[in-house]
């Protein structure tokens, strides 16, 4: 099994989503993120906000997705390809995915371990 981390731009979010239901993934977890990378953030000078010293305030975190999900590992590499075709534009900023081997996985409600605490469950209803 394998932690797959996908950061993206929020944009991407339900193309990505959709995708990987396409593929198979029957489950995500999603969450707001801000970070930088190659773009080092962005001077906001052009709207006329400037610090005490009058220098441009710099926004150093820009808003991502961040996409966690476990798969068997027989399915990383499909994921993976998934992810980054859907979620690719071709400029900075794009995103990054990481990979990480999972030892254990538990279902807490019925104790089922590994590959089948992944999977759902026959007629397993929603709750909520």
């Amino acid at each position: 099994m394998d932690l797959i981390m996908a950061v993206i731009q929020p944009s991407k979010l339900d193309e990505v989503k959709e995708a990987l239901i396409k593929a198979g993934i029957q489950g995500m977890t999603v969450s707001g993120v801000k970070g930088f990378g190659r773009q080092k953030g962005h001077p906001l000078a052009f709207l006329g906000l400037y610090n005490m010293e009058r220098q441009p305030f710099v926004v150093d975190f820009i808003p991502k997705v961040k996409l966690e999900m476990v798969v068997p590992s027989e399915l990383t590499d499909a994921v993976v390809d998934t992810i980054v075709k859907t979620a690719h534009t071709g400029k900075i900023g794009d995103g990054k995915v990481f990979v990480i081997p999972v030892s254990k996985a538990v279902r807490i409600r019925t104790n089922e371990t590994d590959v089948a605490a992944l999977t759902p469950e026959e007629a397993e209803a929603p709750v909520g």
